[in-house]
């Protein structure tokens, strides 16, 4: 399969946690990270093997220039409400999207992407700068899928229609840190973590989709193509999570 690790990763669960219902649902959209970070999937605290307030107060103002409760908040609202502009990944999976509606039953063609993605400029008002940045990154989409279906993160034959589960997966867990850090009460987390988890299961069909999502999304964002450890580890968790029978992907139905 050619996939690298650098540790082994585990199913690791808080057996005082929750294991069934909404709130262990949305817990478990969030599962890669706990998986790749040695933590626990199904409980406020332990989301990583190193999670005291201290730490917690560090990481998110180091990775999201988070410090106080309004931050939090509103970093929460902007991965799982958006109202963000359209990043170059979601425009060209969207006209993915859109051509395979138009001829459906049909593989879809790799080749007419530039072609696409020249229409929407055009219709954008976007300059060739723009167009360039989005034919590469149709390229990575491409590559990334390929590899994917090789390594079993991706039936073959499907595609990837959103990468939002990536900044669910995040809102899940940054949810979680803000509340061991000290910047939320159990409730407000807790709402974040649901209203998370159900945007995802209004916009996947499965916890397989959900997880190729994810793993497209966090390579494309930090990967740069190189298949290094934000794909690998990724994609090594999605394993642990559809092969480990205590997986609350394998004892949870996808729709509630």
């Amino acid at each position: 399969m050619g996939l690298f690790r650098r540790k082994e990763l585990r199913l690791r669960s808080d057996p005082r946690g929750v294991f069934e219902g909404e709130f262990a649902h949305a817990l478990a959209c969030g599962a890669h990270m706990p998986v790749t970070g040695g933590g626990v999937w199904n409980a406020f605290a332990g989301s990583c093997s190193c999670c005291s307030p201290e730490d917690e107060r560090d990481k998110l103002r180091e990775s999201w220039g988070i410090t106080d409760t309004q931050g939090w908040d509103r970093a929460l609202r902007e991965l799982v409400v958006g109202g963000r502009i359209p990043s170059d990944v979601s425009v060209v999976l969207d006209l993915r999207v859109q051509a395979c509606a138009r001829t459906p039953g049909l593989p879809f063609d790799a080749g007419t992407w530039p072609d696409l993605i020249g229409h929407w400029c055009r219709s954008s008002g976007a300059d060739a700068a723009k167009y360039e940045a989005l034919v590469l990154t149709a390229a990575r989409v491409w590559e990334y899928e390929e590899r994917m279906v090789q390594d079993g993160a991706l039936p073959p034959g499907a595609k990837v229609r959103t990468v939002l589960a990536y900044d669910l997966g995040r809102a899940v867990n940054l949810a979680r840190w803000g509340f061991n850090a000290g910047y939320a009460e159990m409730m407000a987390a807790g709402e974040h973590i649901i209203r998370a988890g159900a945007t995802a299961m209004l916009n996947h069909g499965s916890w397989g989709e959900l997880s190729a999502g994810f793993v497209l999304g966090r390579a494309l964002a930090f990967d740069e193509g190189a298949f290094g450890p934000y794909y690998t580890d990724s994609v090594a968790a999605h394993r642990v999570l559809t092969t480990d029978p205590m997986s609350p992907w394998l004892n949870i139905p996808w729709r509630m």
